[in-house]
């Protein structure tokens, strides 16, 4: 002799947006207030800390989801973004279709970015090791010239310290006697 149970009424768009509301901006309280809670005396690491903790990442977590589409977890796997924006694309809203075709305009402008950002270091790294080279060669010419003309290797120290000293200023040797 079971009991038949009411039906169960579905919540009204007022009291749902109310509710989504009501969680966003309890997310937006804990990241902030979680954090201070847990730097304010007496610091110490024990459940309570980590609770806060906690708290601070699933607030964070949610707030990433409720903005993006997808959790923080799912930003840094990174790899297979564009495998899953199609195929959540077959299965998606029209609103939620817009935001992932604009996550993915911005994720391909990102990636052409930094592309030309490493290409752009990439040419500045070059030139920086082709300078280096270049100073490397002269420096051995410069102690393989002081090396003919009979001076030893304190004494090119010695002019190098001075020349270092003085702002590259290099020692006459008219001047020292």
């Amino acid at each position: 002799m079971s009991h038949p149970q009411p039906p169960q009424r579905q919540p009204t768009l007022s009291e749902t947006d109310r509710y989504t509301r009501t969680i966003h901006n309890v997310a937006l309280g804990a990241l902030i207030a979680c954090p201070v809670l847990a730097l304010i005396p007496p610091r110490k690491l024990d459940f309570f800390t980590f609770g806060l903790i906690g708290t601070t990442a699933y607030s964070a977590n949610y707030l990433t989801r409720e903005r993006t589409g997808r959790s923080i977890w799912q930003h840094m796997g990174g790899g297979k973004r564009e495998v899953d924006a199609v195929t959540a694309e077959s299965v998606a809203s029209p609103t939620e279709q817009a935001n992932l075709s604009r996550e993915l305009q911005y994720a391909r402008e990102e990636m052409q970015r930094l592309h030309a950002e490493s290409k752009v270091a990439s040419e500045q790294s070059h030139a920086a090791q082709s300078a280096r080279e270049a100073w490397k060669s002269q420096r051995e010419k410069e102690i393989q010239d002081d090396l003919d003309v009979g001076k030893g290797f304190g004494e090119m120290i010695t002019d190098q310290i001075y020349e270092v000293w003085n702002w590259g200023k290099k020692r006459d040797d008219e001047d020292d006697g």
